[in-house]
């Protein structure tokens, strides 16, 4: 699904240009061009310099239009300024994007002001950071005379640009690196100017961008593969669909496996943009054994979905004994189907995680007076031996449904009720570690990791307002270098209330809360970035929901469980499908 920007809250009617007509008295109002604010491709207006004697209120309905165009460092919209103020303005920094429906610029006296909700801020690696519900994007445009002309005395803080101008202005983008056991891509969202772009300069920018690292998002939670001082060493030219990329000679220190991986994060940074892809190091191909194009479905291995046939497959708890459910395909009968060839079977359990190979699983649970996760083989075949015994770990307090990583790496959140929730993992190799986090006071909810065992997601309940939030954060190396931490928590600020579940879901996030206006949580979608918030296709569902099944999984089909028990969920034509049968299970999960 390409992520789009605009929050739905912004996404009714908007000026499809962002031209608009100042008068030279009172407030500036948008002209009556409207229309829904479409993906222009890049397609917006040009910039135009300041005219001979222009009034103040032209002068700063041009410097705001002109803001909106960097094809030229933003030449035109310093024209606007005193010679002072542009020396001074660094429009590169940061991008505030503001709502523009809020009203335009208002005179007071000599000058101007723009007050209006502030939507996020898009910092100078292109993150989307979203604002909060007060924050507001506060500019007063300090009009002077210079050589008898009015300009813009007052330095922006970076670029200002009204929501009406974003999709022109702005793409969305991935940039891939590695999780750190370097065997899964991570997406690494940003948003780039495109301005009429050529492909070949889409392309260059792509790549410029991902020679530089991970974001702060992501930090050192991710790896790129590309060594230090590695670069393209012309502009990445596409003929016909077909982008070569030229390193220079840092890259040819790589072994082969590492060469493949670094043309993994090239290949899927660029096919987002439909490019096929050459990559020459030095002049020679950077894999020898594929010196031409290099194909997308040959990097499948590294896909961030961790997209196998088992992780499409919906669990439950059924009377707290695992089951697996079948026939929400239609290819068989509905129904629950105890998974008793598992010793979890023999337990009670209080909640169910699947890993995404589908062949193990961990539950909530008591042994001996004693609460426990514990963890075994799905299906034992009758054959366990000694070694495939249930294992258990202990756990105090409230004890959050556990989570997989693509790793098998086992996420267990206990103490959730106490001042000082627990994160540990339990790796492969079955030795478990501490992951030290600070959740300012929050209440943790919700844990669910995403396959690349980098990336979080939290509902947390807020210690400042008792309402429940949707958060990511980020698993990275501690600085000490000892050990993981889990930090880079960021609210994405979804317009819901009442918010009781949230899962990946393809390449965004599923949530389930209240909307303005409902009174039962319903099914929205986010990026994970926080943009573009907007309700799940196909239309609002009758029922409230309680708890949301899904994964990164493509094929994977969304589950939704109402506060009733019962299961719901939309088939391939997007209608509503709600079984008829006895519960078919509850506490429902997909493998992750």
């Amino acid at each position: 699904m390409r992520r789009r920007m605009l929050a739905v809250l912004l996404a009714g009617t908007l000026l499809v240009t962002g031209c608009a007509t100042v008068p030279t008295k009172g407030t500036i109002r948008n002209s009556n061009r409207e229309g829904l604010a479409a993906d222009s491709g890049g397609v917006g207006v040009k910039a135009k310099p300041p005219r001979e004697g222009a009034q103040p209120a032209d002068i700063v309905n041009g410097f705001l239009e002109a803001m909106s165009d960097s094809r030229q460092g933003f030449d035109q919209a310093r024209l606007y300024m005193t010679p002072q103020a542009a020396a001074k303005w660094k429009p590169e920094t940061q991008t505030v994007v503001y709502d523009q429906r809020d009203g335009p610029p208002e005179q007071k006296g000599d000058n101007y002001e723009l007050t209006a909700r502030r939507v996020a801020t898009i910092d100078d690696r292109g993150e989307w950071l979203p604002a909060g519900p007060k924050d507001n994007a506060n500019f007063t445009f300090k009009i002077v005379k210079v050589n008898g002309q009015f300009r813009v005395d007052s330095v922006p803080p970076g670029v200002l640009l009204g929501t009406n101008q974003f999709d022109a202005k702005l793409a969305p983008r991935d940039l891939y690196f590695f999780a750190r056991d370097r065997k899964t891509l991570i997406p690494d969202p940003v948003y780039l100017p495109q301005n009429n772009l050529s492909a070949g300069q889409a392309a260059t920018q792509l790549i410029q961008e991902l020679l530089k690292g991970p974001t702060k998002r992501l930090g050192n939670g991710a790896v790129s593969i590309a060594p230090p001082g590695t670069a393209v060493v012309v502009s990445v030219p596409v003929e016909l669909g077909e982008a070569t990329v030229a390193l220079n000679e840092a890259a040819g220190q790589l072994v082969d496996e590492d060469r493949r991986k670094l043309a993994a994060q090239i290949v899927w940074t660029l096919n987002q943009i439909s490019l096929k892809v050459k990559i020459t190091v030095d002049g020679a191909p950077l894999l020898p054994e594929d010196p031409g194009v290099i194909q997308f479905s040959s990097l499948g291995e590294y896909d961030p979905a961790a997209s196998t046939s088992a992780s499409t497959v919906l669990y439950g708890l059924l009377g707290g004994k695992v089951h697996r459910v079948d026939g929400l395909d239609g290819a068989s009968d509905q129904a629950a189907r105890a998974l008793n060839g598992s010793q979890l079977y023999a337990y009670d359990a209080k909640s169910f995680a699947v890993n995404l190979r589908g062949d193990s699983g961990a539950i909530v649970t008591m042994d001996n007076g004693k609460r426990v996760v514990a963890y075994a083989k799905l299906d034992d075949g009758g054959q366990n031996g000694q070694g495939d015994k249930v294992k258990t770990i202990a756990v105090e307090g409230r004890t959050l449904r556990p989570s997989y990583d693509n790793a098998d790496n086992l996420w267990i959140l206990d103490r959730a009720d106490s001042s000082v929730p627990r994160l540990r993992v339990r790796t492969r190799d079955g030795v478990i570690e501490n992951v030290p986090v600070n959740f300012r006071g929050d209440v943790p909810q919700v844990l669910r990791m995403a396959p690349d065992g980098v990336r979080a997601l939290l509902v947390l309940e807020s210690a400042k307002t008792g309402k429940n939030t949707v958060q990511t954060a980020t698993v990275r190396p501690a600085e000490s270098g000892k050990g993981l931490v889990l930090d880079q928590l960021r609210d994405l600020q979804v317009p819901l209330t009442g918010i009781t579940d949230a899962a990946w879901s393809k390449k965004v996030i599923l949530v389930a809360g209240k909307p303005a206006g409902s009174t039962t949580a319903q099914p929205w979608l986010v990026n994970t970035d926080g943009s573009n918030p907007q309700p799940l296709p196909g239309g609002s569902p009758t029922f409230g929901i309680e708890n949301v099944a899904s994964n990164a999984n493509p094929d994977t089909l969304p589950v939704f469980e109402d506060p009733d028990g019962r299961i719901h969920w939309q088939g391939r034509d997007l209608d509503w499908v709600t079984p008829n049968d006895e519960k078919l299970a509850d506490g429902l999960i997909y493998p992750g």
